[in-house]
C-alpha cells in the first residue's frame, strides 16, 4: 500500500487530469463543437479520467474501511 504522502500525489494528479478533461469538455460545449472526431475524443479521454479516479477512490474506501474493522491489507 502506497505512502499517505504517494496518496495524496497520486490523487492529486488524478484530480489534476480530471479537471483538465471536464474543463475541455466543457470548452468543446461552449463552442457547439459536439459532434465528429474531436467530441469522440474528449468524450473518451474524459471518461478514462473519471474511471480512473473513480478506480482510485475505490481502493481508499476499501482500505479505509479495512483499517476501520481493522482488517490487515496488502
Amino acid at each position: 500500500m502506497p505512502s499517505a504522502k504517494e496518496g495524496r500525489y497520486q490523487a492529486y494528479k488524478l484530480l489534476k487530469e480530471l479537471d483538465s478533461q471536464i474543463s475541455e469538455t466543457m470548452n468543446q460545449i461552449a463552442y457547439g463543437r459536439m459532434s465528429g472526431v474531436d467530441w469522440e475524443e474528449t468524450c473518451r479521454s474524459h471518461r478514462i479520467a473519471f474511471e480512473e479516479w473513480m478506480r482510485f477512490a475505490a481502493v481508499q474506501v476499501d482500505a479505509a474501511s479495512s483499517h476501520d474493522e481493522g482488517i490487515e491489507t496488502t
